[in-house]
């Protein structure tokens, strides 16, 4: 009997901390001290093409390049300026030189919360990107899902949150 009632102890003060956790999140707590994302890095053989994409599609300016032999990298974040985007400290996009745009897998990918995901889709098109279908309401959620592929082949979700 007093395993019983320990498991269920010990079940009640997981729920309770896994509650107390979630509500911390759902207040806007800060992730563990001194841990930010940085930025998300995909790859393309036209590393300056892409970047010329993904400026057309989703209005991301260019705030670094480095450049070396065989290789560059292309920084990108989001600003109505470059000047604006330089001091974004939001996570960059990374754009770096491969050496194939044979992309099998399609787990890894960008994933950009968007107000309109008809639009970010048209945007995403005329700047030479393809769409893997029409964005979709994800269940009853209220959330609106998108699936696409930059012109190197690296994959790009759109998520628009619920429209209030």
């Amino acid at each position: 009997m007093n395993r019983v009632i320990n498991k269920v102890v010990g079940v009640a003060a997981a729920l309770v901390l896994a509650g107390m956790a979630q509500a911390a999140l759902a207040e806007g707590a800060a992730a563990p001290a001194g841990v930010t994302l940085n930025a998300a890095r995909v790859g393309a053989v036209d590393v300056p093409a892409l970047a010329k994409f993904y400026e057309a599609a989703f209005g991301l300016r260019e705030v670094n390049r480095l450049e070396f032999p065989g290789m560059v990298e292309i920084m990108l974040n989001f600003g109505d300026s470059v000047d604006a985007a330089k001091k974004n400290p939001g996570a960059q996009v990374v754009l770096m030189k491969r050496a194939s745009n044979d992309v099998k897998d399609p787990v890894p990918h960008i994933i950009f919360n968007v107000t309109d995901v008809v639009a970010t889709a048209a945007a995403i098109k005329a700047a030479g990107g393809t769409m893997d279908g029409e964005p979709k309401p994800f269940g009853k959620t209220g959330l609106v899902i998108g699936f696409a592929a930059d012109p190197a082949g690296n994959r790009i979700e759109l998520i628009q949150p619920p429209k209030h």
